[in-house]
């Protein structure tokens, strides 16, 4: 089955935890502290692999996480990195979490990270100053970004051949390229996108490909083609392929054209030459004047084409070499005309707020979060050192301000304390 969704879990390393030792060797009275630093948790990465054509092997491992880092060690020695877990995906895939968008990988190669590891926390070489010389805490790692994800994959094409079930996409598809794609007299006989590669001429080539016909209702989740509608997205022309032995094949036009703008209103005002198929067969043929004239009276304009017996093929080659050469004028006027980016940073990176919770205050922001997390509250100096940093933050004063006495739960990212009142 093609896969071109998947929702996977993934989690980076945790950070190891600095060293908090100190040099002991013989005929060395004073060694001091020398504890190294904990190593970073490895990173959990999407790459975009050219071999990859589905999100099938994702769909079936669902769970991802890197390892954590090595713990530093006396003589100041670093822990070791832990390695990243890479995810190899098709090119053109979205990643999004929890409907935000994270990023996505077009081309072969292309790297993004979807959960960060930890950093290493410092050892107690890091806290030494001249008014405490002897510092017996170091800081915890950090621990690593984890979180759902969904992958979605939106094929990467010049073309895209649209048009209802049984229209002969697949076919005018096998005509135009080298692509063998399974062919069949009944409807819905496409139940993935095929690909092929067209020779428009010695230099020039374009990736064409045929996606499952649209019925009406098809943006809603109607039929097969409902689930495909998001790699027309990705295609630069669109072809609008006729019916030519249907009923009334522009009526069948106007049902996919509803869906295509359903969809996404701007996919139909991309370059879309327009074919009529079946012209080999002779009731089509005789047809073909009575439906070029009322295409006309719509405003449109069709090529008859018969992938059977090749006729109409050459003038479809020469208009979708025209219709490529305007896609790329729009995308660079596009480019040019692109307004300046305005990015917007969450206030809580580096600041703070304290909020009411039904049994307890909790304590936001990255920055002291982060802090929290570092500190080993079982080591007297490291909660001490964490409580200076509330006070010169100023978030003491304001937890104080919303009520904390002795016993108050105070939350502060995944930690929670217990408020304790010198007073």
């Amino acid at each position: 089955m093609f896969a071109d969704q998947a929702r996977i879990f993934v989690a980076g390393g945790s950070g190891g935890d600095g060293s908090a030792s100190f040099r002991r060797e013989a005929h060395v009275p004073r060694g001091g502290p020398d504890g190294g630093d904990g190593g970073s948790g490895g990173d959990v990465l999407v790459v975009a692999d050219a071999g990859m054509t589905s999100l099938g092997d994702l769909r079936r491992h669902r769970h991802h996480r890197a390892k954590p880092g090595g713990a530093g060690a006396g003589r100041k020695a670093h822990g070791r990195n832990a390695p990243d877990v890479v995810l190899a995906v098709p090119p053109g895939t979205v990643v999004r979490s929890e409907a935000a968008f994270l990023g996505e990988v077009m081309a072969p190669g292309e790297r993004l990270v979807v959960a960060r590891g930890g950093r290493g926390g410092r050892g107690n070489v890091h806290f030494v100053s001249s008014t405490h010389q002897v510092p017996r805490h170091a800081q915890k790692g950090e621990p690593g970004e984890s979180r759902w994800i969904e992958l979605e994959l939106k094929l990467i094409a010049d073309v895209g051949l649209v048009g209802a079930p049984n229209a002969g996409k697949s076919t005018l598809l096998g005509a135009l390229t080298a692509a063998t794609p399974e062919v069949g007299a009944h409807p819905f006989t496409t139940i993935r996108p095929n690909l092929g590669v067209l020779e428009l001429d010695e230099e020039r080539r374009a990736v064409i490909a045929d996606l499952p016909g649209l019925i009406e209702g098809a943006s809603e989740g109607r039929g097969l083609g409902h689930a495909f509608l998001r790699h027309a997205e990705r295609t630069r022309v669109l072809v609008a392929v006729l019916d030519g032995a249907a009923a009334d094949p522009l009526a069948d036009w106007e049902a996919v054209a509803a869906e295509l703008t359903a969809h996404d209103a701007a996919l139909l005002q991309r370059p879309m030459p327009m074919v009529v198929t079946k012209q080999d067969l002779p009731e089509v043929h005789e047809r073909w004047p009575a439906l070029r004239r009322a295409l006309k009276a719509a405003g449109l304009k069709a090529i008859p084409v018969s992938a059977q017996a090749g006729s109409g093929l050459k003038e479809l080659r020469a208009a979708l070499g025209e219709a490529l050469d305007e896609a790329e004028r729009r995308a660079t006027n596009a480019e040019q005309a692109e307004p300046m980016r305005l990015h917007r940073f969450d206030p809580l990176d580096a600041g703070w707020q304290v909020v009411a919770e039904s049994d307890g205050l909790r304590v936001r922001g990255r920055r002291i979060e982060t802090s929290a997390a570092r500190t080993d509250f079982t080591n007297e100096e490291s909660r001490d050192r964490f409580q200076r940093t509330l006070e010169r933050l100023g978030i003491d004063e304001e937890l104080r301000r919303l009520g904390a006495r002795g016993g108050t739960t105070v939350r502060i990212g995944a930690v929670e304390l217990e408020w304790g009142d010198e007073d």
